[in-house]
């Protein structure tokens, strides 16, 4: 399997969520169907820290506040703090899925 090494805060899409399932351990909780939804489980479950960051679609997250994630939606933004938090401010992901 080729895969290609990029920033996690560029991700998107669904090489966000793959890299989100591979820093969370592999599977969304049952009832979690939506981004939102899914957005809700991990802020209530990894104690993420919210801001709008002053400017209108710029939303950021974090666990650690020396390492914010910024992203155009807060479900991106959490998404993104989570992968930074568990894996890094880079991530391998298999090419096929980037350009899925």
């Amino acid at each position: 399997m080729q895969t290609e090494t990029v920033q996690t805060d560029e991700l998107e899409g669904k090489a966000l969520e793959w890299a989100v399932l591979k820093a969370i351990g592999g599977a969304w909780p049952k009832g979690a169907a939506t981004t939102w939804d899914k957005a809700g489980y991990l802020i209530s479950n990894l104690n993420i820290f919210l801001s709008s960051g002053g400017h209108k679609q710029m939303f950021i997250a974090y666990l650690d506040e020396r390492a914010p994630s910024v992203g155009k939606t807060l479900p991106e933004a959490v998404y993104r703090a989570v992968v930074h938090a568990s894996i890094g401010s880079w991530i391998s992901v298999p090419v096929s899925i980037l350009k899925a």
